[in-house]
């Protein structure tokens, strides 16, 4: 029983440390030290992060090898699921990190050894695993040896280049190998930018993706040089040109064609018609569902430019303080489903904490062949990820209050996390809250953790 006691008060000394530490770096009197103390500061605390990294690392990997003793290998993607909701961040990116602790626990010593004694930090590490993934661990491991002099030395896009040479030099042959799957990976994305503006990216081949750029300068240089007889510049420079003719070759539109693609913009009725009053403000923000709020005079300004014909208005009926979507006009059904299109409009994102992407199943949070309905209470909007993990061994979900929404996460290790969806503005819509607004909040009490990440750069 003695040692069983002193294991655990081990384990107990070891997290009060490291919480103690954080306590202590909110206490450090800044306006006392002199600015070359503060550098200095700001370097040490660098190098803090880095060991931090590390410490997580070996954490995790001890993870993961414990669950696989346990479990079947089907039910080993969870573990990335639960290292994401402990580091507050999406699941490819605890998929990730699962796998850079394997990495270089096991096949990095020096980059482990550089992370702890702070020289090298995450994303130096994550640039070395990503360019050796297709490296045997003897392979690594001598690409580990040759780098050993420069983690101190280099930046993390040099250090990434570094790391692809002598991958290449190694072997050659799965490095291309990796190139040509790579091809099968060729995707579009979209994410929020700052000032209601947002980003469309292309992964493809590189001489495809150079190649098309190359043609939209053309282009664009050709109509600012009014070589185009068709379109003229109208104001705008070369990168405006180019923007614009690649949204409306993407979208199939014509010059001057309005955008033929539904797009949801929630508002308030003063809002939408631009007249204040006691009741509400008419310049309470819009929100489009998924990708963040847009002020309610560019709001207006994308209706009126879409034209009374492109414009279909539906009500939505939330809760007397107009926080939670409750319900919606049913009179317009030329898209179906739409007890599905609120899971979508009430969550926003997946309604796992943290992971922000985008809604593509609309799932039970009690299981339907456990007798759960099929109702907004009870559904969830889910990513494809999040709905497939919550059904291996562990994992349990339940809605702890209808109105305001709270819905609770817990998993295989025992955490257990609270998530909310936005208001049906948007965050930041809620009044302030009264109280201390910070340093109270463990993760089990967090609703989603998604407001400070909304816009993020």
């Amino acid at each position: 029983m003695e040692g069983k006691s002193t294991a655990v008060d081990g384990r107990r000394s070891a997290r009060s440390a490291v919480a103690s530490a954080r306590v202590c770096l909110g206490q450090i009197d800044i306006g006392e030290l002199t600015d070359a103390e503060r550098l200095q500061l700001v370097a040490e605390l660098e190098r803090l992060k880095g060991a931090a990294v590390a410490a997580q690392a070996r954490a995790v990997d001890a993870v993961r090898r414990s669950r696989e003793s346990s479990c079947p290998r089907d039910a080993l993607r969870s573990v990335g699921s639960e290292v994401a909701l402990a580091r507050r961040e999406s699941p490819a990116l605890g998929d990730r990190f699962v796998g850079l602790a394997q990495a270089v626990v096991h096949e990095l010593p020096g980059a482990l050894a550089a992370l702890e004694g702070g020289a090298l930090g995450e994303r130096g590490v994550v640039e070395v695993v990503r360019e050796t993934a297709t490296l045997t661990r003897e392979d690594r491991l001598e690409v580990d040896a040759r780098l050993r002099g420069l983690y101190e030395r280099l930046g993390w896009r040099s250090l990434g280049r570094a790391a692809r040479r002598v991958a290449a030099e190694l072997d050659a042959a799965s490095v291309v190998r990796r190139m040509e799957r790579a091809v099968a990976a060729r995707r579009v994305g979209v994410r929020p930018a700052p000032d209601g503006m947002a980003y469309l990216s292309v992964l493809g081949p590189l001489r495809e993706v150079v190649g098309a750029y190359a043609a939209l300068q053309s282009r664009a240089a050709a109509v600012v040089g009014g070589g185009c007889p068709d379109e003229g510049p109208e104001g705008r420079g070369r990168g405006a040109v180019a923007a614009d003719t690649a949204l409306r070759l993407l979208s199939g539109r014509s010059p001057g064609q309005v955008q033929p693609v539904e797009v949801h913009l929630v508002m308030t009725d003063r809002s939408l018609l631009g007249t204040g009053g006691p009741g509400g403000s008419s310049m309470t923000p819009a929100r489009v569902p998924g990708h963040g709020s847009v002020p309610a005079p560019l709001a207006r300004a994308w209706v009126r430019g879409a034209g009374p014909a492109s414009v279909w208005v539906r009500r939505l009926y939330t809760t007397p303080d107009g926080r939670d979507l409750v319900a919606m006009d049913s009179r317009r059904r030329i898209f179906g489903g739409l007890l599905r299109r609120m899971l979508v409009l009430r969550d926003d994102v997946c309604s796992t904490p943290w992971c922000d992407a985008p809604i593509v199943h609309a799932d039970h949070v009690r299981p339907a062949r456990e007798g759960g309905p099929t109702s907004l209470v009870n559904g969830a909007g889910r990513c494809a990820r999040c709905n497939q993990v919550k059904e291996a061994p562990g994992w349990a979900a339940r809605v702890a209050r209808a109105s305001p929404r709270v819905l609770e996460l817990a998993t295989p290790t025992g955490m257990r996390l609270s998530s909310r969806p936005p208001p049906v503005l948007g965050w930041g819509s809620d009044p302030p809250a009264s109280g201390p607004s910070v340093g109270g909040s463990g993760p089990g009490q967090a609703s989603r953790g998604r407001p400070p990440s909304r816009g993020r750069w």
